[in-house]
């Protein structure tokens, strides 16, 4: 599993696994295949397709869009959550200042 501590600019597609402690300067999109585990931030959307997995415990300062894939949610989320299909776990210490929609 790669590892990144430093900044990535501009909006990544993930097809394999990445364990963010720093930044991404964009939108994330975790496909098929692909697993993120943020501990650092997104500054846009983070979208999971069917067969992506994510496990957020850090910041997504836009919306997150669950479009099939499964998602952990332990941190913060700016914008809304959305669950359009797929799994989202939500932990009671999240914080969604947007709203929850399924």
């Amino acid at each position: 599993m790669r590892q990144e501590h430093g900044k990535i600019e501009g909006n990544v597609t993930l097809t394999d696994e990445l364990v963010l402690y720093g930044m991404c300067a964009g939108n994330m999109t975790v496909a098929s295949g692909g697993k993120l585990i943020l501990h650092g931030m997104c500054t846009g959307n983070l979208e999971i397709l069917p067969g992506g997995m994510v496990d957020l415990h850090g910041k997504v300062n836009g919306n997150v869009l669950n479009k099939g894939g499964t998602a952990n949610i332990f941190g913060m989320v700016n914008g809304n959550l959305h669950q359009m299909a797929g799994t989202t776990n939500v932990d009671s210490g999240t914080v969604i200042h947007g709203r929850r929609a399924t």
